[in-house]
């Protein structure tokens, strides 16, 4: 018991730690550009947080962490996907849609609010934000997120419990380290845009634990959060209107 206890309590440090540092580079990065005369405009801090804290904040983590422990980064699984798995993504990114959908259905039918994404009201009023987010999304978001919430954090908590729930402590952890980029009126709001990240969380921690691959889940997240970014981005720039279209509905069920 307490071998769990203390996988749990790596885990969450790791993911924690990932996020603070990350999160202290980018404040110091931020306050040094202040100082040099430069203004963060959004897209600056936008550009500054996917470089830093997914950048150097995850990855960086999690290479540190490997490293101290002397695990070389080829195992954790980094090949090119077959057919097979191409076809996993495929699936994994309809299943999270649909989802996202249904979860955005039973918040409207119960009148439950969900709390907003601070990137997405960003990109909402600053549509040009995306087209950093976009390429970021494959280049630095998915890569950095799954090496840390998949490939180290979950792959540490399997060393003391068996998949499924070596899958879901690594998915809470996961989804509990995004509340801080949620905004929203009280702790209700807060938790039901969680509960919209964990399907997917869940989705591909299953998907790593199934193919042993990393870049399945990495496809998977960058193309996810891709298409959300697109949807965003029809709808603030008016390509689209703001109901009675699948745009609008992602944007609508968003966590």
């Amino acid at each position: 018991m307490d071998s769990r206890l203390r996988a749990v309590g790596v885990a969450l440090g790791i993911g924690i730690a990932g996020f603070a540092g990350g999160s202290v580079i980018t404040t110091i990065a931020a306050f040094g550009l202040l100082l040099a005369g430069v203004e963060i405009t959004p897209v600056l801090g936008v550009v500054l947080s996917l470089l830093l804290l997914t950048g150097l904040g995850f990855m960086g983590t999690a290479v540190l962490y490997l490293r101290s422990r002397e695990i070389p980064l080829r195992s954790l699984g980094l090949r090119f996907p077959t057919i097979k798995e191409f076809g996993l993504v495929i699936g994994a990114l309809v299943a999270s849609f649909v989802y996202l959908v249904v979860v955005g259905m039973i918040r409207q039918s119960t009148g439950t609010d969900a709390a907003s994404n601070q990137v997405a009201n960003m990109a909402m009023e600053n549509p040009e934000i995306v087209l950093y987010l976009l390429p970021g999304a494959y280049l630095l978001i998915g890569p950095g997120e799954e090496l840390l919430f998949r490939g180290v954090v979950q792959n540490r908590l399997r060393e003391e419990f068996s998949a499924v729930p070596g899958v879901i402590i690594a998915s809470v952890i996961f989804a509990g380290i995004h509340v801080t980029s949620l905004v929203g009126p009280d702790v209700w709001s807060v938790l039901v845009s969680v509960l919209g990240l964990m399907g997917p969380s869940l989705l591909l921690g299953a998907l790593y634990e199934y193919t042993r691959n990393l870049v399945v889940p990495i496809l998977v997240h960058g193309t996810y959060d891709a298409i959300i970014f697109l949807a965003l981005y029809a709808v603030a720039t008016g390509a689209v209107e703001e109901s009675g279209n699948a745009a609008a509905a992602i944007v609508a069920v968003l966590p």
